[in-house]
């Protein structure tokens, strides 16, 4: 009789559990209600569209996308943002995911359908306005040919500037952002069908641009640009911040005459906010790190032209990746953020050791097209400590009120600033600003092993070979691979100019590696004439000049992107008034 009632116990027990269990398990699968946009399916192109998920409290979401019926793409990581705004510029029938997470790692998701429907309605194109009054939103009929693009050109200018193409779609209409425009001036738009052996142009319609709502920095042209000067690198992209003047702190784009050709100011006025634009994305988009409100939290997101966020994820989430994989988690975002030819984007995070005082470090993190974490590169297992930063500057000296560390007073060890493809090998270069060194890395396109593999500049592997009596570069900033076998860097001087006091100035420089014999010839030293402590950009120009950007001249405070001849001779030289972090020259938006 007891074994019997022994037995019913256990089974009662055990149907018990089970009850519980599948109801926490429905409840669970409940506290995900629904997805909801705020208009509904069949909206235009262009139209930007809130997306909300009704759930329980404490969970995070990961939003999606998929495009007829292809894979879904994170558009933003797990977050504690129950809603994102999207703005789609294709039609099509869209699929829109959202995964919510709780702490204990359970997920549920919701799917919705949405179709987005085409502006045009007729055999013609139609342009519209988009709340960017420098961006014009052109959409054309589908076509049959390999590919479409936009040209687009003032009434009376000479030249026209295209967009970047897409490959046609025969059922589905064509839909570009047009930017690099100014301010309230009628321009000229017309579509481009390319065929192997031809091209085929449609009708011109007129768009008259708008007027912005916000002030811009002054750009004092210094040294117009003359017959020596490149013309095909017409726009110059002020990437920021200004800290000094934070109502003018957003990215600009000019022309070479210092005209105003397109901003993003969207985060204009959000409480404790930084921007940097690092770099721009072929086909027309933006990376931006965002050092924004509570925490802080740092976000790295992917914005349009328009100004429309594209992509984004954050610290914490990144955070989160590394925890899984085992990794140091980082304390920030940090200088850089660039899209490699392979379709990872690399970041730079801070690291923190501990001591006394704590030493910080850098981490790289390499993540693939759906933001997840897929290599890393952590700076304390592959270099020295014991070599301090060479200036020893603590985190309060560089970074202020910013200083991410435990205490300002910790050692700021490397302060990398910049990362970079080395296309014969698929291997990266850092700038290791504090150590006056550029290493390069094992990276082998997301597979290598992180292995130190040289170390330029003094006290490094390489000899090198000049006439000058103080080559090497130091506090550098933006070196990248110019070709298979030199590379570019902008040479602030900080710790040349520390040695042997003013006067004494910065310095482009453009250096020729042997990598296997170790040997470095200093092909390019231009002095530039003025004093930039920080910050920093270098980069060839397609006549075969170069383009140095200036972005801390002190005592000024401006920035200078200045054109030179490999001979040194300056050929053109565009001033602005604010800070910079990078100066970059670029064909269009659209072509880095």
């Amino acid at each position: 009789m007891d074994r019997q009632r022994a037995i019913v116990f256990v089974v009662v027990m055990l149907l018990t559990v089970g009850l519980l269990l599948l109801s926490a398990a429905e409840g669970y699968t409940d506290s995900l209600r629904e997805l909801t946009p705020s208009l509904p399916s069949g909206q235009p192109v262009g139209t930007t569209i809130r997306w909300m998920a009704t759930a329980m409290a404490g969970l995070s979401y990961q939003f999606s996308i998929a495009r007829d019926g292809e894979d879904f793409l994170v558009v933003r990581d797990f977050s504690s943002a129950n809603s994102f705004l999207w703005t789609p510029i294709d039609e099509g029938d869209y699929s829109v995911r959202v995964v919510t997470q709780q702490q204990s790692g359970t997920q549920a998701e919701a799917i919705a359908p949405f179709v987005v429907l085409s502006r045009v309605t007729g055999s013609g194109a139609v342009i519209t306005a988009t709340e960017h009054p420098l961006v014009a939103l052109y959409s054309a009929p589908p076509c049959t040919g390999h590919s479409i693009h936009v040209e687009f050109s003032p009434v009376n200018g000479l030249f026209w500037v295209h967009t970047s193409p897409k490959p046609c779609r025969a059922a589905q209409s064509m839909n570009f952002y047009v930017a690099g425009m100014q301010a309230a001036s009628p321009y000229r738009m017309r579509h481009v069908i390319v065929n192997e052996s031809s091209r085929t142009r449609s009708p011109t319609l007129l768009f008259t641009t708008g007027t912005p709502a916000v002030s811009f920095p002054s750009f004092p042209l210094l040294d117009p640009p003359d017959a020596r000067s490149s013309w095909v690198e017409r726009v110059i992209l002020h990437t920021g911040p200004d800290e000094t003047r934070p109502q003018i702190s957003f990215p600009v784009a000019t022309d070479l005459m210092g005209r105003v050709l397109w901003y993003y100011d969207k985060l204009l006025g959000w409480p404790k906010t930084l921007v940097y634009l690092t770099r721009p994305v072929a086909g027309g988009t933006m990376l931006l790190l965002i050092v924004c409100c509570s925490g802080p939290e740092h976000i790295l997101a992917e914005v349009d032209l328009a100004g429309h966020t594209v992509r984004q994820t954050t610290m914490s989430r990144i955070n989160a990746q590394l925890v899984a994989r085992g990794e140091q988690t980082i304390l920030g975002f940090s200088h850089e953020a660039v899209r490699f030819p392979n379709g990872q984007t690399l970041l730079l995070g801070f690291l923190e050791q501990p001591g006394d005082p704590p030493t910080m470090g850098d981490l790289v993190i390499a993540l693939d097209a759906n933001l997840q974490v897929v290599w890393t590169w952590n700076a304390f297992d592959h270099l020295d400590p014991g070599r301090q930063a060479v200036l020893h500057e603590p985190c309060w000296l560089t970074y202020g009120p910013l200083c991410p560390a435990s205490t300002p007073l910790a050692q700021d060890w490397l302060h990398s600033n910049s990362l970079a493809y080395s296309p014969q090998d698929g291997n990266l270069i850092v700038s290791l600003r504090h150590q006056d060194w550029v290493i390069k890395l094992d990276y082998q396109d997301g597979t290598g092993t992180g292995q130190v593999l040289w170390r330029l500049g003094r006290e490094g592997d390489f000899t090198i070979v000049s006439t000058d009596a103080l080559p090497w570069f130091s506090h550098q900033h933006d070196a990248t691979y110019i070709d298979r076998n030199r590379i570019a860097l902008y040479d602030n001087g900080n710790t040349r100019c520390f040695n042997h006091p003013q006067p004494c100035s910065s310095r482009g420089q453009v250096l020729e590696l042997d990598e296997v014999n170790r040997v470095a010839i200093l092909r390019v030293n231009v002095d530039l004439g003025v004093y930039s402590p920080r910050r920093g950009s270098a980069q060839r120009l397609t006549n075969g000049n170069f383009q140095f950007g200036s972005g801390f001249v002190v005592p000024d405070l401006v920035s200078r992107s200045t054109e030179v001849t490999p001979e040194g001779s300056v050929v053109y030289n565009l001033q602005a008034d604010a800070l910079e972090y990078r100066l970059i020259r670029m064909r269009s938006l659209y072509e880095p």
